[in-house]
């Protein structure tokens, strides 16, 4: 952690002690609009104590001063990833049938039918996604029988808002075709009322959980704090966790403030899921508690579910069906959660992935910000996917903002624009040029683990909408410059986040967390800003990539 001396503002009125670093020799990208560019960064006690020109910074160098040679490498700030989700490293052990590893129905069926049980007798898959697999698998009661017919099977979709079980996990679980849905959640049935297998949303899952071997102490610590190190691996200085208490409820929080030590290689922010509010007050939190390393001041809700999956709640029905997706609550209900949390001073993150989710999404907004007005909210959008553009003018004037799985464009563009959505309502699909041109400041992100975290490619992304099935462009009205993308990962996704204060720019004061890359993301061609090599991380000044 910074010292005292670091953090007390009076210690930074004084221009004239040494810099202990002194960075210089390369591309120096501020992201601060007042002065965009610099020669050198002078650095003290793990915060910027000057950005400038050489002559500018000359003075504060003296004889125990580090001296850093850029060599032609660019100096940038830390980058953000504003929502993700740590809970996921309980799913390392799971087999990963994702596109990427089992592209075919064929290599998705093998991989489970070999799949080994767990200590307890599961077996266990993820990041299954029949939209994008090639074949377009159907996970069937019948298929699943025949493939595990003799123990428990659970398959998560890559989307979290999706899973399938056999028959033998129902019967574990004592679900049968007489159970009641529970909550916000479904345990979808056929024509003729029989189970089919698919469950819909987290609350449809919780009767399966007992049993799961899910990982606790010092396990699950390891794994978060791998976590943490793979992030500053890829350029990250700051995460944001959308979504503390969805699998363990308090004790989720509890980790990660265990993890969340002086040696952490990033900062850590994060919502707390809204169904655990009554326990979040109970053990007296409010709005900010931590520190500048990790801080809460958020609540996460979720109106919808996943459009690749057919659960986002969409105006008209998707494509060939005549289903138009599902809120998870009912408008009132979500216009309930909105108010407690808004009325309490949290900011707000909701998930909503269809144009009529956004439409409820909005609304509930807008009834709390009516109720309770409140300058400088910072409610968020998550995902804003199918976003028209009545949405931007009415976020706009609510001061709204949304944060873009932007991987949505490059990994399910085609299967959206082609078999789920159609052409018309894909072209709303993560409008970041239309979001920007109106004033909205936007951030991009991963919902690790629902696409890798790596915001490098989400700059890549934003700039050229490139799908990978086909290699077109997803309207290319749409996309931005790769500074505008640069700033949604840094200076926007921190303002998001509230940190903007702390990070996200390299201006005077700010602590000193840096990116150092191989290559300027400004001057090389945007499709292959993913592959720009990282060479260091600094949280605080200190070097963080192992």
């Amino acid at each position: 952690m910074p010292t005292t001396a670091a953090l007390n503002p009076a210690y930074w009125q004084d221009e004239h002690g040494d810099a202990e670093m002194l960075i210089s020799g390369g591309p120096i990208i501020t992201m601060d609009p007042n002065r965009p560019d610099a020669e050198a960064v002078a650095i003290r006690e793990g915060r910027i104590l000057a950005v400038g020109t050489m002559e500018e910074l000359r003075g504060l160098a003296g004889p125990g001063t580090e001296r850093v040679n850029l060599d032609g490498r660019t100096l940038l700030p830390g980058l953000i990833d504003p929502h993700m989700h740590s809970s996921m490293v309980q799913l390392n052990d799971w087999v990963n049938i994702s596109p990427m590893n089992t592209p075919t129905v064929d290599e998705v069926f093998t991989a489970l039918r070999n799949a080994p049980a767990t200590s307890t007798g599961w077996v266990l898959a993820q990041q299954f996604d029949p939209s994008i697999t090639e074949g377009h698998p159907v996970l069937t009661l019948e298929v699943l029988d025949r493939l595990v017919p003799d123990r428990p099977l659970l398959v998560l979709e890559s989307n979290g808002h999706i899973a399938y079980v056999n028959s033998a996990a129902l019967a574990r679980a004592g679900v049968d075709k007489n159970s009641v849905d529970p909550p916000a959640g479904r345990y979808t049935r056929d024509d003729r009322g029989e189970l089919t297998g698919r469950l819909e949303e987290s609350s449809a899952l919780a009767a399966f959980s007992q049993g799961l071997p899910f990982v606790t102490g010092d396990a699950a610590t390891a794994r978060i704090r791998d976590l943490l190190w793979h992030a500053a691996s890829k350029g990250v200085t700051l995460l944001h966790d959308c979504g503390i208490g969805s699998i363990d409820g308090t004790a989720d929080l509890a980790g990660l403030e265990q993890v969340l030590d002086a040696d952490s290689p990033v900062r850590y922010r994060g919502m707390l899921v809204s169904t655990a509010y009554d326990a979040w007050t109970g053990m007296g939190l409010r709005p900010g508690f931590g520190t500048d390393l990790f801080r809460v001041d958020g609540i996460k809700a979720w109106s919808d579910g996943s459009n690749q999956a057919g659960t986002g709640f969409q105006r008209e029905p998707y494509l060939g069906q005549k289903s138009r997706g599902s809120l998870n609550y009912s408008p009132e209900e979500l216009a309930g959660v909105v108010l407690r949390a808004h009325t309490d001073g949290w900011q707000l993150g909701v998930h909503a992935n269809g144009d009529a989710a956004i439409d409820v999404t909005i609304d509930a907004f807008e009834q709390a910000l009516k109720a309770h007005p409140r300058a400088n909210h910072r409610h968020r959008i998550e995902h804003c996917s199918v976003m028209r553009p009545e949405h931007i003018q009415r976020m706009v004037e609510l001061g709204l903002s949304p944060s873009f799985l932007i991987g949505h464009v490059r990994w399910w563009g085609k299967a959206f624009q082609d078999r789920l959505l159609g052409p018309e309502r894909t072209a709303f699909y993560d409008p970041c040029a239309s979001a920007l041109s109106a004033g909205l400041r936007i951030s991009l992100h991963s919902d690790w683990n629902v696409t890798p975290l790596e915001p490098l490619r989400y700059v890549q992304d934003a700039a050229t909408r490139i799908m990978t099935e086909g290699g077109e462009v997803l309207n290319a009205s749409e996309r931005i410059s790769v500074e505008a993308a640069l700033r949604a990962v840094t200076l926007d996704a921190a303002w998001q986040c509230g940190a903007d204060t702390i990070t996200g720019s390299l201006e005077r004061g700010k602590y000193a967390d840096l990116l150092m890359l191989e290559e300027n993301p400004l001057e090389v061609n945007p499709a292959s800003i993913e592959s720009i090599a990282i060479s260091e991380t600094f949280l605080a000044g200190k070097a963080c990539i192992r």
